[in-house]
C-alpha cells in the first residue's frame, strides 16, 4: 500500500477520532503514546512495521493537527458566544430567503459563522458589513441539544439568530473574495434567463450544484432512481470541464494544463470549495501535471493528497456527509470498477473486435464502463446512504446506464449556454433548448424507473437492514476467497435470493387489523389495514414533504404499492402537508374529503394534484359506510363543517374491534358525535387535536370507554398533550401511548 495513502488514511481516521470521541487531552496523550510507539519501531526495517511506523505517524501528526485546529481557530470564536452578543462581520455568501427573513454566510474575525437575520434578502448583498445584537452558539461541537456538526464541517464555526436591531454598512465595491459568489449568482440569473422554467432549476443544479429549484419531489425521484450524486458538482462536472477547456485549447496539454488548473479552483471558489468539487479538482491537477513531470498518476495517491489537504484546511471537514461519499465513491471506483469492467469485457477480444467491428467494441466498452462504475460506486457507498438517508437504491444502475450519456452532454451544452448568456441571451437560449430536452429525457426516465417496485429498499424495515448486513459479509468473503471459478456468479446469486427473502418477509404482514401511527411530530397519519384494504388517514407532520415520503417508504417497505384510498379528515396543514408527496409515490385509489370550506388553501391545491394525476375524489358531504376488510369503515360529518377544527371522524369496526379517529374534533363536536352515533365501546382512540385541551372530553372517553388512547403530537408551544387530557384518560383507566416519546406505534390484531 502506498505510503501518503496509509498517512492520510491514518490522518482521517484520527481527525474522526478527535471530532466525535476524543476530549482533547486524551487525543494529545493518545498522539504521544503513537509517537512514542513509531519511536520503538525504528529498529525494525520490515515492510510491515514501516507500514505501522506510518500509520502511527498519521494518526499522531492528525490528533495533533485537529487540537491545534480547535485551540488555535475555533477556541477565540468561542468568546463571541452567548445571548445578545454584539457582531460585526462581512456577508461573504449571497442571502437566502427563510421564512422569517434570510440567512447568510458572514466572516468575522478568525471564521466564519451562520447569521438569521430578519431583514429580507435584498437588503443585503456580498461584502456588506452588519452590526447585530444576536445569540451565538458554537456548532463545532454540536449546537443545541443536537449533535450538529453539519456547519463546522462546513467550516462555519458559530450560528448567529439575531435579537436585536440591525446595522448594515453597503460596500463601495464588492471585494476581491466574493467574486466566485458573485459569479455564482450570476450565473444563476443567466441561467434563469435562457432555460425554460421546468428546467432552469435542473440546469442549476447540474452546472453550481444548488438543488433549491428542484422540487422535493423531483429531488426524491432523482434519489430513488440512483442518481442525486450528478447533481452534486464532483469529478465528472470537474472532468467534463476539463475535457471541454482541452477541446479549446486544440489537445496542447501545456496549455491546457496552464489554462484548466486555475479555472477548476476558480469553479471550485464559486461553489464555496465544497467537498466533492474539491476533490475532483486536486485530483485532475495531479492528472494534468504529472506528464509534464514526467510521472505518472497514481489515482490512489492523489486521492489521499485530495483527503490531507481538505482535512489540514479542516479536520471537521470529516464529519462532512458530501465528503464521506465522495471519497466512498471514489474509492469504490478505483479499487471495485476495474475488475466489474474487465469481468464484462472477459469475452471480448479486443483485437479483433476494434479492427472489424470498431463501433460495436466501442459501445459495449462505454457500456461496460458507466456499469462498472455505477455498481462499484454503489458498493462502497451504499452502507453509508443507508445509514443517513435510510434507502438504497436498486435501480440506480440501469438509470446511470440509461441518463448518464445525456447528463454528461446536457451539462456541455448548459455550460455553454451559461457562458453565451453573458454575451447575448438568444445563442444562450438556443444552445440551451437541446439541454433542456436531454433533461426532461433524464427526468422522465427517472420517474418511470423509480415508480418500478423496490426499485429502492429502506431501513425502515429491519429485514432488510439485515441484508445489507449479509450482503457486505458476502462480498467481504468473495474478496477473500482465492477460487476464481463460479464465485462471482454465486455471489451475485446469494445477493439476489436474499434480498428477495428481506424483500418477501418486509411484505409479510397480519390479514388482520394493523393500526400504525406514525411519527410525524406535530401532525397526524395514521395508517389502518384490515385484510386486504387499506387506508391512510391523514398525511401531514411539522417536515412537510417528508413525512408524506416517509409514510409511503414506510408502506412500500411493507409492499403496500399502492392503498385503497386517502382519507384527509380536514385541511390543516398538520394533517396534509405530506399529502402530495405520499400520492407520488404510492397509487391511491381514491381521495376522500371532506366538502368543508378550507383557508388554507390546501384543498385547491390537492384536488388540483389529484385531477391531474387522474386519481377519483369523494367530496363527503354526509355520513357514509364502506367495506372494509371483514369490517366496515364508517366516516361521520361533523354537526357544524364551519366552526374551527371541524373534522371528519373515522371510525372502523370489526366484530369486536374498533377504533375511532376524530381529527382536531374539539369538545363540543365529540359530544354531539357522542350523543347522535352509535359509537362502540373502544379498543384503540386517537386522540383529538393532539391532545389539545379542548378535545378528548370526558363525555366522548366514557361513551366510548377506550382500552388504548394513542396521541399524535411533536415538539410544540400549544402545550400538547394538555395535562387535563392526560388526567381524563387517566381517570377511565387506559393505557396512553405517545408518538413524540413512543415514536411510531404499531397495534395489530
Amino acid at each position: 500500500m502506498r505510503r501518503l495513502a496509509i498517512f492520510s488514511f491514518s490522518f482521517a481516521l484520527a481527525a474522526a477520532a478527535y471530532v466525535w470521541l476524543l476530549p482533547p487531552v486524551w487525543a494529545i496523550v493518545t498522539a504521544g503514546v503513537l509517537l512514542a510507539g513509531m519511536l520503538a519501531l525504528l529498529a525494525f526495517r520490515t515492510d510491515n512495521v514501516k507500514r505501522v511506523r506510518i500509520a502511527a505517524l498519521g494518526a499522531a501528526v492528525g490528533l495533533l493537527w485537529s487540537w491545534g485546529y480547535e485551540a488555535l481557530k475555533i477556541a477565540p470564536l468561542r468568546e463571541l458566544c452567548g445571548e445578545y452578543r454584539t457582531v460585526t462581520a462581512q456577508v461573504c455568501s449571497v442571502p437566502v430567503k427563510t421564512d422569517y427573513g434570510c440567512r447568510v454566510v458572514a466572516r468575522l474575525s478568525g471564521g466564519r459563522m451562520a447569521l438569521y437575520l430578519n431583514c429580507p434578502p435584498e437588503e443585503l448583498s456580498l461584502g456588506d458589513t452588519v452590526s447585530v445584537k444576536a445569540d451565538v452558539i458554537d456548532v463545532s461541537r454540536g449546537s443545541g441539544d443536537e449533535n450538529n456538526l453539519y456547519f463546522q464541517s462546513n467550516d462555519i464555526s458559530l450560528l448567529g439568530l439575531q435579537r436585536g436591531a440591525l446595522t448594515v454598512e453597503k460596500a463601495e465595491k464588492t471585494p476581491l473574495s466574493c467574486y466566485p459568489a458573485l459569479l455564482t449568482a450570476k450565473m444563476k440569473d443567466r441561467i434563469d434567463l435562457v432555460f425554460p422554467d421546468d428546467t432552469a432549476g435542473i440546469a442549476k443544479a447540474i452546472l453550481t450544484g444548488d438543488r433549491s429549484g428542484l422540487s422535493f419531489e423531483t429531488r426524491n425521484t432523482l434519489s430513488v432512481a440512483g442518481i442525486t450524486h450528478v447533481f452534486a458538482v464532483s469529478g465528472m462536472h470537474v472532468s467534463l470541464l476539463v475535457g471541454i477547456l482541452m477541446m479549446l485549447c486544440l489537445q496542447r496539454r501545456k496549455l491546457a494544463t496552464l489554462i484548466s488548473i486555475p479555472v477548476m479552483f476558480f469553479f471550485a471558489a464559486m461553489l464555496g470549495f465544497g467537498a466533492s468539487v474539491t476533490r475532483a479538482v486536486i485530483m485532475n491537477s495531479v492528472l494534468l501535471i504529472a506528464p509534464l513531470v514526467r510521472r505518472e498518476n497514481d489515482a490512489p495517491t492523489s486521492l489521499s493528497l485530495a483527503l490531507l489537504i481538505l482535512l489540514a484546511f479542516n479536520p471537521w471537514a470529516i464529519a462532512n456527509v458530501s465528503l464521506q461519499l465522495s471519497f466512498s465513491c471514489m474509492a469504490g471506483i478505483l479499487l471495485l470498477a476495474p475488475r466489474i469492467y474487465h469481468f464484462l469485457m472477459k469475452s471480448v477480444h479486443e483485437d479483433a473486435m476494434s479492427e472489424k467491428q470498431g463501433f460495436p467494441y466501442r459501445f459495449r466498452r462505454h457500456v461496460a464502463v458507466i456499469i462498472a462504475t455505477s455498481i462499484a460506486a454503489t458498493v462502497f457507498t451504499a452502507p453509508l446512504v443507508a445509514g443517513v438517508f435510510g434507502s438504497v437504491s436498486l435501480i440506480g444502475p440501469l438509470t446511470n446506464l440509461l441518463t448518464m450519456t445525456a447528463l454528461s452532454a446536457a451539462f456541455t451544452l448548459s455550460f455553454f449556454a451559461a457562458i453565451a448568456a453573458f454575451v447575448y441571451a438568444p445563442v444562450g437560449a438556443a444552445i440551451a433548448w437541446p439541454a433542456s430536452w436531454l433533461f426532461r429525457y433524464a427526468l422522465w426516465l427517472s420517474g418511470l424507473l423509480a415508480k418500478i417496485p423496490y426499485a429502492a429498499v429502506y431501513t425502515d424495515s429491519g429485514y432488510v437492514v439485515a441484508w445489507l448486513i449479509t450482503a457486505y459479509l458476502m462480498i467481504f468473503v468473495f474478496v477473500l476467497c482465492r477460487q476464481e471459478r463460479y464465485k462471482l456468479r454465486l455471489l451475485i446469486g446469494a445477493l439476489a435470493v436474499t434480498l428477495i427473502g428481506a424483500v418477501f418477509f418486509s411484505m409479510h404482514s397480519s390479514a388482520g387489523i394493523t393500526l400504525k401511527v406514525f411519527d410525524v411530530g406535530q401532525g397526524q397519519c395514521v395508517f389502518l389495514q384490515n385484510g386486504k384494504n387499506a387506508v391512510m388517514i391523514d398525511c401531514g407532520g411539522d417536515e412537510d414533504e417528508y413525512d408524506g415520503e416517509r409514510t409511503a417508504r414506510a408502506l412500500l417497505t411493507r409492499g403496500y404499492t399502492g392503498i385503497d384510498a386517502l382519507i384527509l379528515t380536514h385541511y390543516d396543514t398538520d394533517h396534509t402537508c405530506g399529502a402530495l408527496q405520499f400520492l407520488s409515490r404510492v397509487r391511491v385509489k381514491k381521495l376522500i374529503v371532506p366538502d368543508f370550506l378550507d383557508h388554507t388553501g390546501n384543498r385547491e391545491t390537492i384536488l388540483r394534484y389529484a385531477q391531474q394525476a387522474d386519481i377519483p375524489v369523494l367530496l363527503v358531504t354526509r355520513d357514509i359506510k364502506l367495506n372494509f376488510g371483514s369490517g366496515m369503515l364508517y366516516l361521520y360529518v361533523p354537526e357544524d363543517a364551519n366552526v374551527k377544527n371541524a373534522s371528519l371522524s373515522a371510525l372502523m369496526s370489526d366484530e369486536e374491534y374498533d377504533i375511532l379517529i376524530t381529527g382536531d374534533m374539539d369538545g363540543t363536536g365529540e359530544r354531539v358525535l357522542a350523543a347522535t352515533k352509535a359509537l362502540p365501546d373502544l379498543e384503540v382512540l386517537i386522540a383529538g387535536h393532539h391532545g389539545s385541551k379542548s378535545s378528548t372530553c370526558a363525555e366522548l372517553l366514557q361513551k366510548t370507554a377506550p382500552d388504548t388512547v394513542i396521541i399524535s403530537v411533536g415538539e410544540n408551544s400549544y402545550g400538547h398533550p394538555a395535562q387535563e387530557v392526560l388526567d381524563r384518560i387517566a381517570a377511565i383507566g387506559a393505557a396512553v401511548y405517545r408518538t413524540d416519546l413512543d415514536g411510531t406505534i404499531t397495534i395489530t390484531r
